[in-house]
């Protein structure tokens, strides 16, 4: 691994960036986080395979940044498919962890960009008494489908939020106190997975702790909606997956049963969300059928994860 740029100053925050999108969304991401890192003892670290386009580029305007090369990852998963690419974000964020230096490590996507005060906002976390993080996330793209897959993935996370314990936070706007991350460092020391080490530090009795002053905008640009069924199918078969290591084997099965009812849950859910905060009502209605359509081919994946435990 090849760190590019190393910062010279103790760290109190060190914020990991993975890509997803690509490298024009990590720059506009890491545009936007420069104004917020002049001069403060913050890190950023961006891990990275050799094979991403224009990453090269970057380094140079960017020389703030540490950028990680994780090389050519030789995946289980065959590559190419949406197995491997998860197996790589994960691993991405386990190599940013390992670097990070900070006493809080924060986790960012390059599709979600912060608003102007969220590293102070994380900094000012640490005056409460948690250690696990969460913020709110927003949409910022535009069309039916980002409204579609925003409302699917992230719409519990929308404004408005209460403050205070949850059960979930997303890995696209989390914080961790290094005294977290070391408690249940073998759940990511290879490759981190939100559900994974989430519910371990839960075990622990640490609390997942909402923080909606943690605000960042969610952007996938342009979509097409034969990829995002195909991404969908894979993405709950990989979630379920991972899954079955928490669970016994009448949950298993449990859940296996429960599948053909997950589309309606996720509908109310999502219904329930957005009617009780009074915001984004008619983007609703205009992504409803696509939302339809998404739901139930997440959960014919996750029905497929929960049959065979293997992801793919």
């Amino acid at each position: 691994m090849n760190p590019v740029n190393t910062a010279s100053q103790p760290i109190a925050l060190s914020v990991i960036v993975r890509i997803v999108s690509g490298t024009a969304f990590l720059e506009k991401t890491l545009c936007h986080l420069m104004p917020q890192i002049q001069g403060r003892p913050i890190q950023v670290i961006v891990p990275f395979v050799s094979e991403t386009d224009g990453i090269q580029e970057l380094p140079q305007k960017f020389s703030h940044v540490l950028f990680v090369d994780m090389g050519t990852l030789q995946t289980a998963a065959r590559r190419g498919t949406v197995a491997a690419a998860h197996e790589i974000y994960d691993r991405a964020i386990s190599v940013g962890m390992h670097a990070a230096q900070g006493n809080v490590v924060a986790l960012l996507e390059d599709d979600a960009v912060p608003a102007p005060d969220w590293c102070e906002q994380v900094l000012a976390a640490q005056r409460l008494p948690y250690e696990i993080f969460g913020g709110a996330i927003e949409q910022a793209g535009s069309g039916v489908l980002n409204w579609a897959v925003y409302f699917l993935d992230f719409g519990r996370y929308q404004l408005p939020l209460r403050e205070g314990p949850v059960s979930y936070l997303s890995d696209v706007n989390i914080a961790y106190s290094r005294r977290a991350l070391e408690a249940v460092r073998d759940g990511w020391s290879m490759r981190y997975n939100e559900v994974t080490v989430n519910w371990a530090l839960a075990r622990q009795g640490f609390v997942l702790w909402q923080r909606p002053q943690m605000i960042v905008r969610q952007d996938r640009g342009k979509l097409v909606l034969s990829d995002l069924l195909v991404e969908r199918f894979w993405w709950g078969r990989l979630f379920a997956s991972q899954r079955v290591r928490e669970l016994s084997l009448f949950a298993r099965l449990f859940y296996f049963c429960f599948s053909p009812l997950l589309p309606f849950v996720m509908l109310a859910r999502v219904t329930k969300k957005v009617l009780s905060g009074k915001r984004h009502r008619a983007k609703l209605l205009a992504a409803f059928p696509s939302l339809v359509l998404l739901t139930f081919t997440w959960s014919l994946g996750e029905a497929a994860g929960y049959a065979t435990g293997r992801a793919e």
